[in-house]
């Protein structure tokens, strides 16, 4: 165990100083949502300090310098937190901070206060009686605690907030490829098991204190790794690293001055260019774009969307594409047309991509869907 708890501690410490690299490069990106790169880079720095806890074991500072317990010992209260305001600020950008996020850090202070008192406790001494007597004893117990009831809490407001954008987005955009945070949703679900699998294991070795430091270590590498993959894999999107190039609406139409004959105008104006300029077959085109194009405002053209056909933008450009894409899949010869050449003319920038949008607004694929038209 001696010795891969050592291994564990170098290869958490070379993360550590990974870590604090990537917060480094985030803190001095100047382009793009800036608050949510702020963000990142504290949970990265967080995440720093929690995995050189081996290291600082193994070189014997907690004996030279107890007061490190005081850090070391609340800074996993920081994760959930940092890693739900994050996910806010890539999802919610037009959401302004408030003084009551400064309750996110409440737990945090709470905790080092506890194992401040704790460390103040005189040798041979007692503490205060009753219930905060107990915390005061095992400070880890009340880390742990509260660890618990913020993963429930938190996870639970991430998962709000991403069905929240995954709504708000298909409200501005037709296609989703550039905007699309499944991948957000696979490392949550990687937190959450990483933290089920943490939980587990420190109920098996009961807080026996090498298991312990066994368990932080595995724990604490696991995180960091998911917590890698996610930043880099937000490199990789430039709408969610760097900003998207159009802002997506924020609250649906508040306050909108659409009148009803404004809204028939508006429909009849969206029809004639849908079936005569056809910008449905761009595959970049968005609701900004489109309400430029109508000289139309863009709550408005939102608005007649919503309202008068029943959709959100995404279904509403998508459904010309499919009808487009009939089209050509029941024309004569069709069968010898590549299916991505009959994406691509469609307005779809990918193959995946047709296949999934059209069985979801035509119930078929699009290969079952050409096997059932009539030879020619």
């Amino acid at each position: 165990m001696d010795l891969i708890i050592q291994l564990l501690t170098y290869i958490n410490l070379a993360g550590a100083v990974h870590a604090l690299i990537q917060s480094g490069v985030l803190c001095l990106t100047k382009r793009g949502n800036r608050r949510a790169h702020r963000f990142m880079a504290l949970f990265l720095i967080a995440i720093a300090i929690g995995m050189a806890n081996g290291m600082i074991s193994l070189l014997g500072l907690y004996d030279r310098w107890p007061a490190l317990a005081v850090l070391m010992g609340s800074v996993v209260l920081t994760y959930h937190p940092l890693f739900y305001l994050y996910i806010r600020a890539i999802t919610a950008a037009d959401r302004r901070g408030t003084l009551f996020d400064i309750l996110h850090g409440a737990p945090f202070l709470l905790g080092m206060l506890i194992w401040g008192a704790y460390l103040s406790l005189p040798a041979g001494g007692t503490a205060p009686s009753g219930i905060l007597g107990s915390v005061i004893r095992s400070p880890w117990y009340f880390v742990l605690s509260v660890s618990v009831l913020q993963s429930i809490a938190y996870i639970t407001g991430i998962i709000r907030l991403l069905r929240k954008h995954s709504e708000r987005v298909k409200s501005s955009f037709s296609t989703l490829d550039a905007v699309n945070l499944g991948w957000l949703r696979r490392r949550l679900l990687a937190f959450i098991a990483i933290w089920g699998i943490g939980l587990a294991l420190v109920a098996a070795v009961r807080f026996e204190a090498k298991a312990m430091v066994l368990v932080g270590q595995i724990v604490a590498f696991l995180t960091a790794l998911n917590t890698f993959a996610a930043g880099y894999r937000a490199m990789l999107q430039p709408e969610i690293f760097l900003g998207p190039p159009e802002a997506v609406p924020g609250r649906r139409y508040e306050r909108s001055s659409l009148t009803p004959d404004n809204a028939v105008l508006y429909k009849a104006r969206l029809l004639e260019m849908m079936e005569s300029r056809r910008p449905y077959l761009d595959p970049e085109i968005t609701l900004p774009k489109l309400a430029k194009a109508l000289d139309i405002p863009v709550a408005h053209l939102s608005r007649v969307i919503n309202d008068l056909f029943g959709r959100n933008f995404y279904e509403f450009i998508n459904g010309y594409r499919v009808e487009e894409a009939k089209r050509r899949l029941a024309a004569p010869g069709s069968k010898r047309a590549k299916l991505i050449a009959v994406a691509l003319d469609c307005g779809f920038n990918s193959l995946a991509t047709f296949n999934r949008v059209f069985k979801e607004l035509a119930g078929r694929t699009p290969s079952d869907f050409r096997k059932n038209q009539p030879a020619a």
